[in-house]
């Protein structure tokens, strides 16, 4: 199997000279550093790594960020080199080449899985920036794709060619990238596969660029716009029945009548919203449209139903009651949309 090793470096010190010159000495695989915009200063770093023997140096002129770096490197070997498999380094020293060669071995196993090499978080030596990061990613993405996945933010991948080919299709062009494999390999039958690696933090991680803000809501974008059409198609159907209440309130069914304009006016809304901007899909709208419907009309069944047996069992006031449930579809519909309506493909 003809493996290349990525490693992206933005503003990389001295520890990538020694990333690269134990990679090269234990192993036969070409390697790519990409150059993400780093300054002058770091230029020595790179003319350094680029005398071993295999080594590509790639440069971005300008940051573009680690997402970007990772899709530079693999379009260059899907180009360039005749490779079957990618595995993805860190360049600050984290990944010892002894977990290297687990991942890859791994992965030559099950070659139609995306292996990660999962970091154990409960040692004290682990920064509390990058325990708290992982334990909220971890909740994350249990919640997105429904699996629990040990180490979410590794650096330390390895996947096939058929998955680098996936991957460059992704979006994401920083952090968020990573979280977007996971999320991504899904909808393409990669399956994801954890090897346990040794645990190793340099100076508690601060050579590290993960800005805790930004970089978290480039992650959570999805769930965050998510949730956010769901909130404005809620106050949408409020309003609109509290103004149609209004307007028909000489007519035999007011209530009625405003229930059902106020929900297809913000089921049309959420609709849009949701194909447009949260899952940003492009396949055929009434395809969708129909199987959106169709779902829309089992939540509303199943949280009336659900509702009114819970609290024939529970001694829970009912308001709380539906604020449970329909959390529990809200989770379940997010699921649903994603994976079987509102597709890329």
């Amino acid at each position: 199997m003809n493996i290349a090793i990525l490693i992206p470096a933005y503003q990389p010190d001295e520890k990538l000279i020694g990333v690269v010159d134990t990679l090269s000495k234990s192993c036969e695989d070409a390697i790519v550093v990409v150059d993400d915009g780093s300054k002058e200063s770091c230029l020595e770093i790179f003319n350094a790594v680029s005398l071993y023997p295999r080594v590509t140096v790639l440069t971005h002129a300008v940051n573009q960020g680690k997402g970007r770096a990772l899709k530079t490197a693999i379009e260059h070997c899907l180009k360039k080199t005749d490779v079957d498999a990618c595995v993805t380094v860190d360049a600050d020293g984290q990944h010892t080449p002894q977990d290297i060669l687990k991942v890859l071995a791994a992965l030559k196993e099950t070659p139609d899985s995306l292996v990660l090499g999962s970091r154990d978080f409960d040692y004290s030596n682990v920064p509390l920036k990058s325990k708290l990061g992982n334990k909220i990613t971890r909740f994350v993405t249990r919640f997105m794709i429904g699996k629990k996945i040990t180490d979410t933010q590794t650096g330390l991948r390895a996947f096939s060619k058929f998955a680098m080919e996936k991957y460059l299709t992704i979006p994401g062009e920083r952090y968020e990238f990573e979280m977007n494999m996971l999320l991504y390999s899904k909808r393409y039958g990669i399956k994801i596969r954890e090897v346990t690696i040794e645990t190793v933090y340099l100076d508690h991680n601060s050579s590290s660029h993960f800005n805790p803000l930004l970089d978290s809501i480039r992650i959570y974008r999805q769930i965050f716009a998510f949730g956010f059409s769901s909130i404005a198609s809620a106050v949408l159907d409020w309003s609109l029945f509290t103004l149609c209440l209004s307007l028909f309130a000489k007519l035999s069914e007011p209530i009625l009548l405003a229930t059902l304009i106020a929900r297809l006016v913000s089921l049309n809304f959420n609709f849009a919203m949701n194909r447009k901007v949260v899952f940003k899909s492009e396949s055929g709208w009434k395809k969708q449209a129909l199987k959106y419907y169709i779902l829309a009309a089992f939540q509303m069944a199943a949280s009336a139903y659900l509702v009114k047996g819970a609290s024939m069992v529970f001694t829970f006031p009912v308001p709380m009651i539906k604020i449970l449930v329909d959390l529990g579809l809200f989770i379940l519909s997010y699921q649903i949309q994603k994976v079987l309506i509102f597709t890329k493909e």
